[in-house]
């Protein structure tokens, strides 16, 4: 029987596509002896695979007349999608956060708070913003004629506005008064505060105002200042009180003389502090503070230069951060971080009181709704009516005592996140008789310590350790 004879395949040209459909490659084997490809030939294999869109016709052409066999060459390539850009605003003021803004550092080492304004000011006809519309993008396309969309883009909401304008031929906004620029997420703001180009004194009488007080000079004693949003002072802070709803910046400093009385909700910056007692829903930050009561929800930072806390009292709940603690003769400093014993014990009567108020709201509201079934068919007597008129005016009141007891409640479990992890640290030096409580313990410092920090360990015991930046 005669062997059969395999009839070995002979190559054959190839198209490859790669990158998603973004690129053909031809691959030409030689023709048969005698013959030669055409372009037409090149473009009909390039048919074949489905190649539609971005062929180089050039190279085709290049790869059949110098004969370019066996070797792979691009001869395709689609066209990717070009992105668009979504609208956005262009600001003409400063937007970062007003807590981000770091004072500047003198040469001695000193912090400059006179470098930091926690307001925006801006004035009658200034351009505040332009919007800038999205702008579409390109379709692309791949090798094989399929169709590539851009990303699709975002147009931005307009502000809603107050003592500004929006002028919509030129997307500007232009503030119409004098004031504070304030933008949340959906409004844009400027908002009337109180200036004073020069110092302030008992000419001038106290000051009250609804919204930001901004004075470009010294207040003398006696003053009392009052704002809803912030206090802004250039100069040093002689008077009785200032109360304020969000920051206060004294950038010269705050001297109570023993009598002064300084709160807000927010931070307080203040080029030193002395003499004084300070509440502060925020932090606390000074170059030295020395004989003053500080009750701080925050952190209280005494870092710049030769920055001490020397001697009265300093509570923070997240901590403190000073160079110094106390001083070489001794002065009495007593320091408390944390939460204490006796905050816990308010909180435990902060809940109790919030269960007993919730069982009895829930009380009344099932009385008020056996009244209602009553008033429904038609049997409640004027007694009934009388009680149901007494029961709907305690609830709206037990409502509102139960929102206050929550919001409480929430306030404190923050503050409890803030205490995580405190610390007490002396960058320079911690002197003997400084006291330190965290929570229930205590630790009083018997000899002068270099570089240290106090914390609790696992066993909750407060103990000194090297402080360590790092």
């Amino acid at each position: 029987m005669a062997e059969e004879r395999e009839e070995q395949k002979k190559p054959e040209s190839r198209v490859v596509i790669r990158d998603s459909e973004m690129k053909a490659y031809l691959t030409l084997v030689p023709p048969e002896k005698g013959k030669e490809y055409t372009k037409d030939d090149l473009l009909g294999l390039l048919e074949e695979a489905g190649i539609t869109d971005g062929i180089d016709s050039s190279r085709l052409a290049a790869m059949a007349k110098k004969h370019l066999y066996n070797r792979e060459e691009l001869v395709a390539e689609g066209k990717p999608a070009v992105p668009g850009q979504d609208g956005y605003y262009e600001y003409f003021f400063d937007t970062s956060d007003p807590k981000t803004r770091r004072p500047q550092i003198r040469e001695d080492g000193s912090v400059d708070y006179t470098s930091v304004n926690v307001i925006e000011c801006v004035n009658n006809g200034d351009k505040l913003a332009v919007y800038h519309p999205a702008v579409q993008g390109e379709t692309g396309i791949t090798v094989k004629g399929k169709v590539i969309p851009p990303k699709r883009v975002k147009e931005l909401r307009p502000f809603l506005t107050a003592g500004c304008t929006f002028d919509s031929e030129t997307q500007t906004y232009t503030a119409t008064m004098d004031g504070r620029i304030e933008r949340t997420n959906t409004k844009l703001s400027v908002i009337g505060l109180k200036e004073y180009n020069q110092d302030i004194n008992n000419v001038f009488g106290d000051i009250t105002f609804k919204g930001d007080v901004v004075i470009h000079g010294t207040v003398r004693s006696g003053i009392n200042i009052t704002a809803t949003k912030s206090v802004t002072i250039d100069g040093i802070f002689h008077g009785a009180s200032i109360t304020a709803g969000e920051d206060i910046i004294v950038k010269g400093g705050i001297l109570g003389n023993g009598t002064a009385v300084v709160k807000c909700n927010g931070d307080l910056l203040a080029g030193f502090i002395e003499y004084t007692t300070v509440e502060a829903g925020g932090n606390v930050s000074a170059n030295h503070i020395i004989a003053s009561k500080l009750l701080v929800n925050g952190m209280v930072t005494a870092t710049g230069g030769f920055g001490a806390i020397v001697g009265g009292l300093c509570r923070a709940i997240q901590g403190i951060d000073s160079v110094y603690l106390g001083n070489d003769v001794g002065l009495q400093t007593r320091i408390y971080v944390g939460i204490s014993d006796n905050m816990e014990n308010q909180y435990q009567d902060l809940c109790k009181q919030e269960k007993e108020i919730s069982d009895r709201l829930k009380e009344v509201s099932t009385r008020l709704d056996e009244i209602e079934r009553d008033v429904r068919t038609g049997i409640a007597d004027e007694l009934t009516m009388a009680e149901r008129k007494n029961l709907m005016r305690e609830k709206i009141e037990i409502k509102a005592e139960v929102t206050n007891l929550r919001q409480k409640i929430m306030d404190f479990d923050d503050l409890r996140d803030r205490a995580e992890n405190v610390r007490v640290i002396a960058r320079g030096k911690a002197y003997s008789g400084v006291m330190i409580y965290m929570g229930d313990q205590q630790y009083f410092v018997d000899i002068d310590r270099t570089s240290v920090q106090f914390f609790m360990d696992d066993n909750g015991n407060l103990l000194p350790r090297p402080f360590n930046e790092r």
